[in-house]
């Protein structure tokens, strides 16, 4: 991700001025794609069934490479690569939810995680931000009150996450008093290149202190901020393990305290407390699963939609982005019933149903049956020709499977007629007032 943040910065620069960014672009984009390749990395795809949303990222980011910037100011690369760089921080989320560090239950385990998986990878993310935008504004030698209005916005998201690390350290203090010694992942150093970071973003509002400014100097001392969360990260990782395995090893030795006695027994007993685990962490998790998931589809029911909705509004609203609602419905699927018969007609909803989920396979992408024959999914994307295009590919994609409905004349195959909104940039927003919204675009798309 560091590659791409200092992309990204550097394309900022080359846009506006002449120099040596274009050389260190290349040299950059190269170590990307070159890293994308590495086999550590394509186990770790691997190991967390990533490869679908991984190969996705990567295309994209090729698409990115091959703009030619001296024709690139229609372009909005910023904007895009922040969007990239947020899938790929989506991404690095969705490892960490499937490793099994989420099944130990002690708080300090938790807060760790939320540092190092969420905190200091945004943080990073957001001096970048202020990197790119930052370096770009010195190029041109002046920033609007607009521009400026951002860059501020950038700034204070850079505070938020320090003041999150700092309140998440003093939980971890109190729950876990040995670790206090060692718990510094702001360091002082890193403190100073911020309060410096900051000073210098504070001249561009000048605009003739900010013609003075050389725009390679601020990208690297921003890029040395960035740098500085390098240790305390891995310092992070070195706690977290060391902790989940002394506990482990403590959690052995007492059972073998507990269950001291004959050799015989002592297996027995191990062999039977391993079984059962197994069996009650499969049953748990199979009960989880159906909890969220239609049993018919597959897909995630009407109950999850209304528990992660809320979440993925929240996360657009922290990181920019458009998120756009749309409810999908099988015309006339009652006919359909009626004609080949309710066993056919359960058979479509399973089809319809893989192929939402071939379109919609990227991180943060979400599909659900609500009821009957009627399916619901959100999505981000940047605007919204995107998000149409995406649709039309849902659709296409439903058309292809060319399943025969002669009671949806004139076209005598299945389709399905979809209705699209933009979720407004409110944190209140009513979801049933949203679905409300959703059905009358639908209502439209039917009668047209």
């Amino acid at each position: 991700m560091t590659e791409l943040l200092k992309i990204r910065g550097y394309t900022q620069i080359a846009l506006w001025k002449d120099g040596g960014s274009h050389e260190n672009l290349k040299r950059l984009k190269n170590q990307f794609l070159e890293r994308c390749h590495q086999q550590s990395w394509m186990n770790q795809v691997e190991e967390f069934n990533l490869q679908a949303e991984s190969i996705f990222l990567y295309n994209q980011t090729q698409n990115f490479f091959q703009v030619d910037l001296p024709h690139a100011q229609d372009h909005d690369l910023f904007a895009e690569y922040s969007h990239l760089i947020t899938g790929i921080l989506q991404l690095m989320q969705l490892a960490a939810d499937r490793s099994n560090l989420i099944l130990d239950p002690e708080l300090d385990t938790y807060y760790l995680i939320d540092i190092l998986d969420k905190q200091i990878p945004y943080l990073a993310e957001s001096i970048g931000r202020v990197r790119g935008i930052g370096s770009g504004f010195i190029s041109i030698g002046a920033a609007s009150k607009e521009d400026f209005k951002l860059l501020q916005s950038y700034l204070s998201a850079i505070q938020t996450r320090i003041e999150n690390i700092e309140n998440a350290q003093a939980i971890i203090a109190k729950v876990a008093s040995n670790m206090t010694d060692d718990l510094h992942l702001v360091s002082d150093e890193f403190d100073e290149a911020v309060a410096m970071l900051f000073k210098e973003s504070s001249l561009i509002k000048d605009e003739q202190v900010c013609r003075e400014m050389d725009p390679e100097k601020f990208f690297q001392r921003a890029t040395h901020t960035i740098e500085l969360l390098a240790t305390p990260y891995y310092t992070g990782i070195v706690m977290l393990t060391s902790r989940v395995q002394a506990r482990q090893d403590r959690h052995l030795l007492q059972g073998g305290i507990v269950f001291f006695g004959t050799s015989f027994a002592i297996l027995l007993m191990l062999y039977f407390n391993r079984a059962f685990y197994l069996y009650d962490r499969k049953h748990y998790e199979t009960v989880a699963k159906l909890s969220v998931t239609d049993q018919l589809t597959g897909l995630y029911n009407r109950r999850h939609f209304y528990t992660v909705f809320p979440r993925e509004l929240r996360n657009t609203l922290r990181h920019g982005g458009g998120l756009y609602l749309g409810i999908l419905d099988v015309d006339y699927f009652k006919r359909y019933n009626d004609t080949y018969g309710h066993p056919k007609g359960d058979l479509v909803l399973q089809q319809i149903s893989k192929s939402m989920n071939e379109v919609l396979q990227r991180a943060g992408d979400y599909c659900f049956r609500i009821g009957g024959e009627e399916f619901s999914f959100f999505f981000n994307e940047l605007n919204l020709k995107n998000a149409e295009d995406l649709i039309g590919r849902i659709r296409s994609s439903i058309e292809d499977l060319a399943i025969a409905h002669e009671g949806n004349q004139p076209f005598g195959v299945v389709t399905v007629s979809i209705g699209l909104i933009e979720v407004p940039d409110a944190p209140d927003c009513a979801l049933e007032t949203l679905m409300s919204k959703a059905g009358q675009a639908l209502y439209i798309a039917k009668e047209t």
